[in-house]
């Protein structure tokens, strides 16, 4: 090994050491400090010192305000969310309010028409000569028209009508029809019909006779109880009658 190379070896020993003193001795000048004399403590430090009062300040500040802050941000941001959702189901209900209120509007508007087609009880005598009057244009012979008891429903009055009547099946067919062109509500029930052949012989077609229970309805706004059981007499019509 040349001179040159004991003298680098000898060298980088030296430099070693001198480090390591360098930490011993900043390790003992930390040990050695003065509280009372901060102005004679060492430059190095001195800059660790302040390095660490530093960090300190800013873990504080982190903890003590930031923090804090941006929970409270995290929050505000969920509740941003949360209205925000609800300004979105808001808004699409206030779009079909339009609709929905056009909507009601069409339904009120049937429903009272649907009303306006039920015979309120003063209408129930118009009515039978209605029904009466439909019958002897359609070829029918009434042998009686009856009002029965009334029958109350949840929201609506029930009126049967008893029909007995006669003709041929054309007949009965056309007052079926002008049954159901009339203004007002009323549906046919119970059809009990008999046919026999005619004793004169003049004709094939057979006497039918008819026994059926027409129903009309009247719209009551509250519980309403049906009228007591007596009722008008009973109408019979011949069939010249109008």
């Amino acid at each position: 090994m040349s001179q040159d190379d004991l003298d680098n070896l000898d060298l980088d020993k030296q430099a070693a050491k001198n480090k390591q003193m360098t930490v011993e001795r900043f390790v003992q000048q930390f040990n050695t400090l003065d509280p009372n004399n901060m102005g004679s403590w060492p430059l190095s430090v001195k800059i660790t010192f302040w390095i660490i009062i530093f960090v300190v300040v800013c873990l504080l500040g982190y903890f003590l305000a930031i923090k804090p802050k941006l929970d409270s941000i995290d929050q505000a941001k969920a509740q941003q969310q949360s209205l925000l959702e609800d300004f979105k189901k808001k808004d699409s209900d206030l779009r079909n309010l339009k609709l929905y209120q056009a909507q009601l509007n069409q339904m009120e508007e049937n429903f009272n028409q649907q009303l306006q087609q039920l015979p309120k009880e003063t209408e129930i005598p118009s009515l039978v000569e209605d029904i009466n009057l439909t019958g002897v244009n359609s070829g029918l012979k009434f042998k009686n028209i009856k009002l029965e008891s009334e029958v109350a429903q949840e929201f609506f009055i029930e009126q049967p009508i008893s029909i007995e009547a006669t003709g041929d099946y054309h007949s009965f067919g056309n007052f079926v029809s002008g049954i159901a062109a009339l203004a007002r509500i009323v549906t046919l029930h119970d059809f009990n019909i008999s046919a026999e052949l005619q004793k004169d012989k003049k004709s094939d077609i057979p006497k039918i006779d008819y026994l059926i229970q027409a129903k009309t309805y009247r719209y009551v706004a509250g519980n309403a109880q049906p009228k007591d059981s007596k009722q008008p007499p009973a109408k019979k019509k011949s069939g010249g009658e109008k």
